[in-house]
């Protein structure tokens, strides 16, 4: 039997030995920790032991909500805080919790907030006000079956915000641009229907300008394009994806949006033409000055 605001922290890992020697010493100070081995091939065995985690093996998964309650089952606690093996919790964060496990006994979950760390420099300006589910009182909370990408766990009981007490937990979720974009496509073939669809090429541009200028991620760098437009990316491939299966790739551009791109390309050719000419003009202006 547990005392009351216990916490549980499971973190999920899968050939991330690497990320887990920095994110296991972190957790000190929680009542028990659980690394959920999602099959893993590296030392992660032995980094959890190192740090004194309790290994607990788990199936490998496309998507970790596909085994989140395999740890919610697993832990011991009054409450389980989920942890990604690429997330960093900050000085004092087992403290700012306390109040919140010893808080009102409705409820069931507390969604978390996250600053994201892309290619070493923090986002300031992209994906702001990212959070997530991430404490869970344990009986009080499930993954629906069957688990999909970036879906919530049903809760017994309210979801509240984590009180502004609570720090913000680094996420270095954008390493590279390969494990980036592995991971985009991975999740987008998971949970396709969940996408805007972004499956002709006024809804594809539309898009483009909303999430790499006006949402002004530029203001973070390169970073932050680059991050907007690989998950612009995975929209279109999540969008393609359903279209496949229900079989819309095979329709046609929708007659309004074909007018619509007839005339933009009707623009394009006449500014093309303008400026042939202008650069034709200046050539022969040149050659009549020699």
């Amino acid at each position: 039997m547990t005392s009351p605001g216990t916490v549980s922290a499971v973190v999920y890992s899968r050939d991330e030995a690497d990320l887990l020697r920095d994110c296991l010493p972190r957790l000190a100070g929680f009542d028990e920790v659980l690394v959920c081995d999602m099959g893993s091939r590296d030392d992660t065995s032995a980094v959890a032991a190192e740090h004194g985690a309790r290994l607990v093996p788990v199936p490998d998964a496309p998507v970790v909500e596909q085994v989140r309650q395999l740890g919610l089952d697993a832990a011991t606690s009054d409450w389980v805080l989920f942890v990604d093996a690429d997330e960093h919790l900050p000085a004092g964060f087992r403290a700012a919790l306390q109040p919140v496990l010893d808080g009102p006994d409705d409820v069931a979950g507390v969604r978390l907030r996250y600053d994201n760390v892309a290619f070493g420099r923090l986002l300031e300006h992209s994906l702001r006000g990212s959070a997530k589910f991430a404490l869970l009182r344990r009986g009080r909370a499930h993954y629906a079956e069957p688990a999909l990408a970036h879906v919530p766990p049903v809760l017994d009981g309210r979801g509240i915000d984590a009180p502004e007490s609570v720090p913000a937990i680094a996420h270095l979720n954008f390493r590279s641009v390969a494990q980036t974009t592995e991971k985009i496509l991975r999740y987008a073939a998971n949970n396709p229907g969940r996408f805007t669809r972004l499956d002709d090429p006024v809804a594809l541009l539309r898009e483009l300008l909303r999430s790499t200028v006006y949402s002004g991620v530029w203001r973070d760098g390169r970073a932050g394009f680059a991050v907007a437009a690989l998950h612009t990316f995975g929209h279109l491939y999540g969008s393609l994806l359903e279209d496949e299966r229900t079989g819309r790739l095979t329709q046609d551009v929708p007659r309004r949006r074909t007018r619509l791109l007839g005339a933009v390309e009707g623009v394009q050719r006449a500014a093309v033409g303008v400026r042939d000419g202008v650069r034709g003009a200046a050539r022969g202006g040149s050659r009549g000055a020699r």
